[in-house]
């Protein structure tokens, strides 16, 4: 109801009083004669006395349990106060209590001054804005809270408009400062006001004004805009084409009465200070402190001249009337009204948008109104985002001093609502913002609306709010409603205030149930009684058979009605229900259970079952079924799959009242169908708990065969409670789960499906859609063991409803369409049973393993099969094999094994030549080696024998590891297992297209973008290049170009030895899937083989960027010098949806210099590999097997490329003989099919070490006089070449020289220049032979 409620006081009056200098002569009701401000949110409050301010803040009394407002801050100012104003500051983050960061409170002068303070009493600056005094200062904030929070500050000839948006940062900023001179951080702080935005304008053309408020933008429509221009100036005037955009103040005061004021917008906005000021202030900053004031905080500098330009408002209109004086005006918070107080005791309420006094109150002399606005909402600041959607009302109150009443009008009406009498000479506080000064980055959540809209304070200092409810703004069915909603709200307080139940509380809130009239709020109200039902279930279901009896008094009931009635008759059976499964009293329910039955026809059906009542049979399992369980309980053991599917232990401790609420809220009641059903998309959390109570409560029932009973009697849908009873066995620990359980678990099931005539009466030999649908269930359930207990007893259950029906005549069939639908379900949820047991089972393997990949854990399910397809227990079996690190030849070894007769010993002579034999005699230590991993193995190929293929398996694992390589592409390792395990697989046809769906998949791109990086750079990429362009550094590039080279070798070998004409081999699995998608396997030995050609290509691209990139060797653009084609095309077309062309692989001549020239530098970078062991004589040995291997390297490519292998060969034995390396120099001629080609580059480099012999000869007169003249000569004439090495060896040289001489005089040739080399090579021989002699 609509009532006035005491928020708080302020304390003992007289201590007020004498904080400002009050004396006690004064007349009692002093505290109306000074101005008061209390902040929106209720926190402080402002009380000013002549030269005396006054802060109280509110605090919480324990002891008379009230708020009080306690004096914080109280001292004198420099000037007589007139008016004040308390902001809470809006702070500049979010924070849970959404309170204000602190307090300014704006106090004007009576010399025109406003000075800005803290709640703390200290002084931010102070400003001059006229001689007069300061009548009022206002903010308003609008609607919602979200109009600018400017300042309204008005005179007696003027009213000035301070910027929120500048003032706030600059108080803010002089706060901090403040802060700082406080902490001792600086001496002084000056506040620049400059930057602070302030308009005034000057009212003309009325008499005088006694109040006046700011109304903001009035954006006129263009229809008004020309009616006015017409009006005024006549048909041929000027006007402009856009109306103008004006700023409309509201004037009280005389002659007129009413003005409306306006103030063009869109000009330029003046400064706060002109030119002189500024240059006046920089002045006197210049000046010493004794010269220029000083810099204390309390002698801020105040401005003796009011500096600010004005403009002049122009008076368009208003109301006039001699005898009438306007003296208050108050604007609504949406500004759309406004109240005017007047000296005949009126107060006139005008629509401001249209202009005109819609309403008229007499006898109001010296009244104070406020306007209060109240949303239809639960929250007093509903969210910002649905405020438009939601109704508003806005009530005028107004408060008479003199006669000490207090009326409240509802606006859009103007009917009174009502009138209370209240203190005279009291004054009514009207606040109009929320929190101000919000940085931009702010953003409110809800209605930044003030906490109290209007508070009246009486004379005595008690601070009263007013409660107006929504609903009295309604008329007919809506005012019932909200009448409802706040008896709703009443009953919600009731509950929260009260913890102890009693009689009495018990009493009010039947007597608060019984004023609602709306069923919907009925609805709501028992809604409430449920979720609190702590309180107490009896009250709720009170109110439920009140409802009911309301509507069954009724003859005629609408549909609306109809549909109510049967909610509180669900409502009421759902409850007895959860009350007799618990063993619960159902005294108070037995009457009202009464009535519905006569209501809704039950009563003889019930009466009927009742009379039904047998004896109960033996529930067993079924024999096979029987073994079948304990064997897989047996193996259920193990410790990883028990941490799997490790579940919350449930204790059966009494039900709480919780678990009625989540019962109730999970079932549809508002439904008029033949049964009652559970909710569908329930929570899982939610419909665990709940099936766990069912579960519980139902296997504590003392006597099973009453289960018919309760659930034909509640109107609950048999096959609902069976869904949440399994439900709940699929969380039950295998602990749990026992024969004992399980036969109690058939029992009652037997007992619920008796409820039902769709689960008992099975037509003989044909399937029941019935039990379908829980066959259906069971596939979607997420553990295939629980899943198998479960259809094991109610294989059984059904078994026993078949027994009825194979007692006819015609029933001679051993196994039905029904139980072999059972059978079928069950033998498949053994192995995926089997299946999900070992895949949760870890362990370590012994021996040299793979990286071991994390796997995440997955609920293997039937449906889970079903839905993946025929390859999806491969792709797990490779998974689980994959996360341990077995290597496929353990895989292979493990099948052969198996394939092969038991003991292969006795066998070994008449297999002893086959491959296979030879395969399982060399790995099958990595067998024996770990027996538990292929003990599962093994026993997974007799559940799936197709499916668990080594072929099969090892293809999953070549994928999983791509996947996982692509996932981290620096785990290079796992990028070689790929290509490890690829050529491990025996199926050729499967293992090419693995290598082509591989590449195109994951390997493709990155190497595409490997090679564009390094033919673009030239040499191996920088780590932040390779980083930016890839993803990883230089050296991972290195590693993957390696794996890639490796890869499209195989690739291509695999490519070559494929033949078109052979024959695929058959892909099978299982006959669990009737149609599905295809496997891995399938979709790679149905892929398309690729181009010969291409691969060929790409393999070449791979040894060039690699070699290059491993050697850094620099070559610009190695694939445009290198290739004569189309090297973009040649890598989109692997893998790629290109179109196909010819691609000729004859080379032309123009690049095979550039290759030779590229092949001679891989084989000068080569031979730097060797590394010398001993070489401290001539018998020097080195390890040069890398070089070798890269020479083959380089021979292979050479052959790719049509180069001859004669040039490898002449280039690596150049190579040798340039850096030294004599002794490998001469193994490597034997090599050479053409020494005279060779001898020209040798003789070149012999030249080179007699000039470094004769550079480190210590008699070098000796050393030229033994040589020939014409040698030295030679010598002379020739450069020295810095690359050999100094000190050379003229032993070995003679030998290498004399090796090549002996094969160039067998082959016999009459060439001139061979001559001439093999005369100048015998001449070399024998001067150094003639310089070893003599030790030069």
């Amino acid at each position: 109801m609509c009532n006035v409620e005491q928020i708080a006081d302020c304390g003992d009056l007289s201590s007020l009083a004498r904080a400002l200098y009050i004396s006690e002569k004064e007349d009692t009701a002093w505290l109306s004669q000074c101005p008061v401000s209390l902040s929106s949110c209720g926190n402080l409050l402002a009380v000013g006395y002549k030269t005396r301010l006054c802060f109280l803040t509110s605090q919480w009394i324990s002891s008379t349990d009230s708020n009080s407002y306690l004096i914080s801050w109280s001292g004198t100012l420099p000037s007589d106060i007139t008016t004040v104003l308390a902001l809470p500051i809006c702070p500049s983050q979010h924070s849970s209590q959404n309170g204000p960061d602190w307090f300014c409170v704006i106090v004007g002068f009576q010399n025109g001054h406003i000075g800005f303070y803290t709640n703390t009493g200290h002084l931010l600056f102070h400003e001059k804005l006229d001689e007069r005094p300061v009548i009022k200062i206002s903010c308003h904030t609008g609607t919602y809270g979200t109009l600018p929070d400017d300042i309204h500050i008005l005179f007696q000839s003027s009213v000035c408009v301070i910027s929120g948006a500048s003032l706030f940062q600059t108080l803010r900023s002089a706060k901090a400062q403040m802060a700082r001179v406080h902490a001792g951080i600086q001496d002084d702080y000056m506040v620049d006001s400059r930057s602070i935005n302030i308009r005034k304008w000057t009212f003309t053309d009325q008499e005088c004004i006694n109040d006046a408020a700011v109304v903001g933008l009035e954006l006129k429509n263009t229809y008004d805009h020309f009616l006015a221009a017409s009006t005024y100036g006549g048909y041929d005037t000027w006007y402009r084409s856009v109306p103008p955009v004006h700023t409309l103040i509201l004037a009280a005061g005389v002659m007129p009465y009413l003005g409306f004021h306006y103030a063009l917008e869109g000009g330029t906005t003046p400064p706060l200070q002109d030119v002189a000021r500024a240059v006046a202030n920089k002045i006197k900053s210049a000046l010493p402190g004794w010269l220029g004031g000083g810099g204390s905080i309390d002698n801020t500098s105040t401005n003796t001249e009011p500096l600010i330009r004005s403009e002049m408002l122009s008076m368009t209109n208003g109301i006039y009337d001699t005898q009438r004086l306007g003296i208050k005006v108050s604007i609504s918070p949406d500004r759309r009204l406004a109240a005017f107080v007047d000296n005949l005791g009126r107060v006139a309420v005008l629509d401001v948008t249209k202009g005109y006094v819609i309403r008229l109150f007499k006898g109001c002399r010296d009244a104070q109104c406020a306007f209060v606005q109240i949303f239809d909402a639960e929250s007093k600041k509903p969210q910002l985002s649905v405020v438009k959607e939601i109704r508003r009302a806005v009530f005028l109150i107004i408060y008479n001093p003199k006669k000490g009443l207090i009326d409240i009008r509802l606006m859009h009406r103007g009917n009174r609502v009502a009138v209370f009498t209240a203190a005279k000479n009291g004054i009514l506080l009207y606040n109009t913002c929320g929190l101000i000064g919000a940085e931009k980055n702010y953003t409110h959540k809800t209605l930044n609306l003030p906490e109290f809209q209007c508070v009246l304070i009486d004379p005595d200092g008690k601070l009263k709010k007013f409660n107006i409810p929504f609903y009295y703004s309604l008329e007919g069915e809506h005012l019932e409603r909200s009448k409802d909603l706040h008896v709703l709200r009443a009953i919600r307080d009731l509950i929260k205030r009260t913890s102890d139940i009693t009689e009495e509380f018990k009493g009010e809130i039947i007597k608060n149930v019984t004023k609602l009239q709306t069923l919907e709020i009925k609805k709501h109200c028992l809604d409430l009684l449920i979720r609190n039902s702590e309180t107490s279930i009896e009250i709720a279901i009170t109110c439920l058979e009140m409802f009911w009896d309301d509507l069954n008094s009724k003859d005629n009931l609408n549909v609306k009605e109809q549909k109510m009635k049967q909610y509180f008759a669900n409502l009421a059976l759902i409850t007895l229900f959860y009350r007799r499964i618990n063993n619960f009293k159902v005294d108070v329910l037995d009457e009202f259970i009464s009535k519905i039955c006569d209501g809704l026809d039950l009563k003889e059906e019930f009466e009927k079952q009742s009379k039904d009542i047998t004896d109960m049979p033996e529930f067993h399992l079924l024999e096979d079924d029987n073994c079948i369980l304990e064997r897989l309980l047996i193996l259920a053991e193990d410790k990883d799959f028990k941490e799997h599917h490790h579940h919350s232990r449930v204790s059966f401790a009494d039900i709480d009242t919780t678990s009625y609420k989540e019962f109730v809220s999970c079932f549809q009641l508002d439904e008029d169908s033949k049964y009652i059903s559970l909710k569908p998309n329930i929570p899982s959390e939610k419909m665990n708990s709940v099936a766990t109570n069912i579960f519980k409560s139902l296997f504590k029932l003392e006597d099973l065969k009453f289960i018919p009973i309760i659930v034909k009697i509640s109107n609950i849908n048999p096959k609902e409670i069976v869904k949440l009873v399994i439900l709940h066995v699929m969380d039950m620990s295998l602990e749990q789960i026992n024969i004992e359980l399980i036969e109690k678990l058939i029992a009652v099931l037997f007992y619920l499906c008796d409820a039902s005539e769709d689960a008992t009466n099975i037509t003989y030999n044909e399937i029941s859609p019935w039990w379908q649908e829980i066959r259906d269930m069971l596939v979607d359930m997420h553990c295939p063991l629980r899943s198998m207990v479960v259809a094991m007893a109610c294989k059984a259950v059904a078994k026993q409803f078949e027994c009825k029906a194979a007692d006819r005549e015609d029933a001679w069939e051993s196994v039905t369409k029904e139980n072999a639908k059972w059978g079928i379900l069950i033998g498949k949820l053994e192995d995926i049973s089997i299946l999900s047991i070992i895949l949760m089972s870890k362990t370590t393997y012994n021996g040299t393993s793979l990286p071991k990949l994390l796997v995440d854990d997955v609920n293997i399910n039937l449906k889970f099969i079903y839905t993946r397809g025929k390859g999806s227990v491969t792709e797990l079996i490779a998974k689980w094999l994959s996360s341990m690190g077995v290597p496929p030849e353990a895989i292979i070894a493990n099948e052969l094994m198996e394939i092969y007769p038991e003991n292969i010993e006795q066998n070994a002579s008449e297999n002893d030549g086959s491959p296979e034999y030879l395969f399982v005699q060399n790995n099958c230590a990595l067998v024996n080696d770990n027996p538990k991993i292929f003990k599962w193995l093994s026993l997974l190929r007799r559940q799936f024998p197709l499916s668990t293929s080594a072929s099969y398996i090892i293809a999953n694992m070549c994928w999983e590891y791509a996947m996982s390589w692509q996932n981290c592409m620096t785990k290079t390792e796992e990028f070689m297992v790929v290509i490890h395990c690829l050529s491990t697989i025996s199926n050729l046809h499967v293992r090419l297209g693995l290598f082509a769906i591989i590449w195109s998949t994951y390997i493709k791109h990155i190497f595409e973008a490997s090679c564009r990086l390094v033919n673009k750079v030239g040499k191996l990429p920088k780590d932040h290049l390779c980083s930016q362009e890839l993803g990883f550094n230089s050296e991972i590039l290195v590693k993957f170009l390696e794996g890639t080279t490796k890869y499209l070798n195989i690739f291509f070998e695999c490519s070559n030895n494929a033949s078109p004409d052979e024959e695929k081999q058959t892909i099978q699995f299982e006959k669990i899937w009737d149609e599905s998608l295809p496997s891995l396997v399938e979709v790679a030995q149905d892929t398309k083989n690729v181009n010969t050609d291409i691969l060929n290509l790409n393999y070449q691209i791979s040894c060039t960027i690699y070699y290059q990139c491993y050697f850094n060797l620099k070559c610009s653009k190695p694939l445009d010098t290198l290739y004569d084609i189309d090297y973009q095309y040649a890598l989109e077309a692997l893998g790629g949806n290109v179109v196909s062309r010819a691609v000729d692989m004859k080379v032309s001549e123009k690049i095979i210099q550039p290759r030779k020239k590229y092949l001679t530098k891989l084989i000068r970078t080569a031979i730097e590999t060797i590394a010398t062991l001993d070489g401290s004589t001539d018998d020097t040995l080195y390890n040069n097997d890398e070089c070798l291997h890269w020479i083959d390297n380089i021979c292979n490519l050479a052959e790719l490329w049509n180069i001859d292998s004669e040039f490898i060969r002449h280039q690596h034995v150049i190579g040798l003989y340039h850096m030294g390396y004599d002794r490998l120099a001469e193994n490597e001629l034997c090599l050479v099919t053409e020494p005279e080609l060779l001898l020209p580059p040798l003789l070149a480099i012999t030249i080179q070490r007699l000039k470094r012999s004769l550079e480190s000869s210590n008699n070098q007169p000796e050393w030229i006089v033994s040589i020939a003249p014409q040698l030295y000569k030679r010598l002379q004439n020739t450069a020295l070449d810095g690359s050999i090495p100094a000190n050379p060896s003229l032993s070995t040289t003679v030998i290498v020289l004399q090796k090549v001489l002996t094969q160039c005089h067998r082959r016999s040739t009459d060439n001139s220049a061979s001559v001439q080399n093999i005369k100048l090579a015998e001449l070399i021989i024998e001067n150094c032979e003639n310089l070893l002699r003599r030790n030069l």
